[in-house]
């Protein structure tokens, strides 16, 4: 969600392993290119775990999930998707539909590479956490220590009807990025006078390394008084660049070393390798009529670019469904998986506890923010992506669900919704 180069988003149900039983499958048509839309019906594949009843679901209510996606693919208000429902282990359900694009006719398939925009930050929060685990990285310590450039950071306010830049009350901190209360903002979610300077110097849009962004970032005031105020921000990217400091390799390498290869996410990447842009998915925008088209191929540039060193911690990752479904089971294992631990239990613990006590936040006192996670009222852990993607853990109900799509501009479209509230309304 940060940059205009970013693009689509893809809704996704977690699962990596598990056996299915096939409930439905039609057709796959032939992935050369072609000049035309297809003229098949849409296709659809969905397994349904032999396990499921066992595990507590109602098989039933789980095949409408099948029938409510086929008939959304059919009236094109989704060219493609997949979802998996994973618990205790096992993938209880797979469900993929339509294409990953659609004029060439390829089905979403399980190695489908997606856009996840701001479902990097989660997996860059659990970054900085290693950091802190490892004595590193100090959550309470101010952000200049590790970045110099923001030692004189100012906050704007209103005085007399005049802007001026007082000092911050409270110096920002790397667990204020960690839980969007830094005081920073995005640029392009609102119209103030600090999103208005966020622009003119192209925050993220232009950047060209994560230095660049500090470095654009500390000319230009908070938007609020650090440790105040949840506000939706850049800090996901500051915070990525502290990583860079603290590790002293890049965020991409960082990663690649201690996220990446410990789980298997070979398909993980802030840069899409040629071999495999075969895989990546088309990113879509609503037309005329609602009805979805191809959106400019610019948006991707960045994600195809061989050369590109911006590696965007909160939206510049592209995943499969079976690698970030490898990123929530290890979340549902409190830290660890294939006896590889990634990050403690007591850490996994402390970034899914609510972090926002006292602090304003949006409205609904039912908002709850982790270290990176957002807590849902229904006790989910997760967050989206700005084309749609979505992910939700529930450590109580030892389940995951991940939901891929790609549409951008998403606005209030709730697909990935049909498939949470579909499992637990499932679930007995």
């Amino acid at each position: 969600m940060t940059s205009r180069f970013l693009t689509g988003f893809v809704l996704i149900a977690l699962g990596c392993s598990g056996t299915f039983t096939l409930a439905q499958s039609t057709t796959v048509p032939d992935s050369k290119p072609k000049k035309t839309a297809p003229k098949t019906e849409p296709i659809s594949e969905v397994r349904i775990s032999e396990q499921a009843q066992k595990l507590g679901f109602d098989v039933k209510k789980l095949e409408s999930i099948d029938r409510k996606f086929s008939q959304l693919v059919k009236e094109e208000k989704i060219v493609g998707c997949s979802a998996i429902i994973l618990r205790q282990d096992e993938d209880v359900y797979f469900g993929k539909w339509g294409y990953q694009n659609r004029r060439q006719e390829i089905p979403v398939d399980r190695k489908t590479i997606f856009r996840i925009y701001s479902m990097t930050k989660p997996v860059v929060s659990v970054s900085a956490m290693q950091l802190v685990e490892a004595g590193k990285l100090d959550l309470d310590a101010p952000v200049s220590q590790y970045l110099p450039e923001f030692a004189d950071l100012r906050v704007l306010e209103k005085k007399d009807g005049k802007s001026v830049e007082v000092p911050p009350r409270k110096k920002m901190t790397t667990r204020d990025l960690l839980r969007h209360t830094s005081g920073l903002s995005y640029g392009f979610f609102g119209n103030t006078e600090v999103d208005q300077r966020y622009r003119r110097a192209g925050v993220l849009m232009t950047d060209q390394n994560l230095k660049s962004t500090i470095d654009k970032l500390a000319k230009i005031p908070l938007l609020h008084h650090p440790a105040t105020q949840f506000h939706y921000s850049a800090s996901t990217d500051v915070l990525g660049r502290v990583i860079e400091v603290v590790s002293g390799q890049t965020l991409a390498q960082y990663m690649e070393s201690n996220i990446f290869k410990p789980l298997e996410m070979t398909d993980t990447c802030f840069t899409v390798p040629s071999e495999k842009q075969d895989r990546f998915a088309q990113l879509y925008k609503p037309g005329n009529k609602s009805k979805l088209t191809p959106a400019n191929p610019m948006q991707s540039f960045r994600f195809v670019d061989q050369n590109n060193e911006f590696f965007s911690g909160g939206g510049g990752l592209c995943s499969t469904v079976d690698d970030y479904c490898k990123f929530c089971q290890m979340l549902l294992n409190k830290g660890e998986l294939s006896g590889k631990t990634v990050i403690q239990e007591e850490t996994v613990r402390q970034m899914f506890t609510n972090q926002l006590v006292k602090i304003d936040r949006p409205p609904g006192r039912q908002f709850q923010f982790g270290l990176g996670f957002r807590i849902s009222p229904q006790g989910d852990y997760g967050w989206g992506g700005a084309a749609g993607t979505r992910f939700w853990v529930n450590p109580e109900k030892q389940t995951a669900i991940i939901f891929m799509i790609q549409i951008m501009p998403y606005g209030n479209r709730k697909y990935g919704d049909i498939v949470r509230d579909t499992a637990y309304s499932a679930l007995r």
